[in-house]
């Protein structure tokens, strides 16, 4: 009786043992099956950069005029300054600028000392400069391109001037951009669809999207920068916008 206990026992414990095998292969293949199914749909995924460029014209014109006067004492340094002052004034009222556009800056004060034989700096003042800077604001962008290049009118007066460059600036950038992002996803979006159809698969979904930044460039320009371009030396540019996408991919049903 006892060795009939004994052998039941025992064929209990390899039951268990079986069944206990059994259910670790079958979950170690459920397992195994759902990493082969995540890795099929990590492969199945396609990455498409699209774009969209357009031309824009400058609609605001920032120009700045730094002019200067100089004398052993303030009073000249002013009197030579306000004479500049005068006929740059004078000058940019010929070429049509109103008033309101044009903003004179505060004065700066340059104090310059004499040097001794040696070089060194003495307390004995040589000359006073004093600066002043127009700034001139505008959306008129072909007036300010054009006077900027007549400033030489004024150093033929003896005027102490220095005409910066003028920066054109496109100021609907933003709305533009929300338009501009759009057409470049819709652009990658039709890219991946031929991708797709010519490998006999399907576009599902977008798993991803990064936009780019936008590049404002000269036209023709191909210059690009991991923070973006943004040219302000012509008034005539292209803007160019990027949208990078991760599509699900799946095979025709």
């Amino acid at each position: 009786m006892g060795q009939i206990r004994s052998l039941s026992a025992a064929i209990v414990l390899a039951l268990a043992v079986v069944v206990s095998f059994v259910t670790s292969a079958a979950v170690a293949s459920r397992a195994y099956l759902r990493r082969g199914e995540q890795q099929v749909q990590l492969a199945r995924t396609l990455e498409v950069t699209g774009s969209a460029k357009q031309p824009i014209v400058s609609d605001l014109a920032l120009w700045t005029i730094r002019t200067g006067g100089e004398g052993k004492r303030l009073e000249e340094a002013f009197r030579a300054l306000e004479e500049t002052g005068a006929k740059v004034s004078s000058f940019l009222e010929k070429q049509g600028f109103p008033a309101d556009a044009v903003s004179p800056g505060p004065i700066r004060t340059e104090t310059h000392y004499a040097r001794d034989a040696k070089g060194n700096e003495t307390r004995e003042v040589a000359a006073y400069r004093l600066v002043r800077t127009y700034g001139i604001r505008t959306k008129d962008v072909a007036r300010v391109r054009r006077a900027s290049s007549e400033v030489t009118e004024l150093l033929k007066t003896g005027a102490h001037v220095e005409s910066l460059s003028p920066e054109f600036v496109y100021t609907r950038l933003a709305e533009l951009k929300v338009e501009m992002l759009g057409r470049a996803a819709a652009d990658a979006r039709d890219r991946a669809e031929r991708i797709a159809r010519e490998s006999g698969c399907r576009v599902a979904s977008v798993k991803d999207a990064r936009a780019g930044v936008l590049q404002i460039t000269p036209p023709w320009s191909t210059e690009v920068s991991a923070g973006g371009m943004n040219d302000t030396s012509s008034i005539e540019k292209d803007v160019t916008a990027v949208m990078r996408l991760t599509l699900v991919i799946e095979g025709r049903p």
